[in-house]
């Protein structure tokens, strides 16, 4: 006897109104808060404290900052890739904020034409920003960023 499992959200109506905008306040309030953390610079990058190296990110927070700062130059000596991953990200969580306004969960998020390019591109991204990490490690484009 084949017993199959339903999918997760297939066939799950969306949750009612009131829990919606509550999930979608808290997202809001945790996207904030770890925004205003990232802002501070108050989370520490655990690869860097562990190996004492720069991570494959590493530098993606303070280009981002800098770019939103208008200073493209300092963007780009931090972490080139970093502004474009960051956008790719955001855009992922406009999408998954828009899922849980419309049913409570995010089963929209990645669907789609937009989701399938925004999930090749995130991948294409990491892999951009393992080859600058690599390179610099070898000493191009300025060497290591400081940790």
């Amino acid at each position: 006897m084949h017993v199959s499992r339903p999918e997760p959200f297939a066939s799950a109506p969306p949750a009612p109104l009131p829990v919606r905008l509550r999930r979608a306040a808290l997202t809001v309030a945790f996207a904030g808060a770890v925004g205003g953390l990232l802002y501070a610079q108050a989370i520490p990058c655990v690869f860097a404290s562990l190996f004492h190296t720069p991570c494959p990110g590493c530098g993606s927070t303070r280009a981002v900052l800098a770019l939103a700062r208008g200073d493209v130059h300092d963007a780009l000596r931090y972490n080139a890739v970093g502004p474009v991953m960051a956008l790719f990200i955001g855009i992922f969580a406009v999408q998954a904020f828009v899922s849980v306004l419309t049913y409570g969960d995010v089963r929209d998020a990645g669907e789609g034409r937009l989701g399938f390019v925004l999930k090749r591109g995130i991948l294409v991204l990491f892999g951009l920003e393992l080859l600058l990490w690599i390179a610099r490690l070898f000493g191009a484009f300025g060497g290591p960023v400081p940790v």
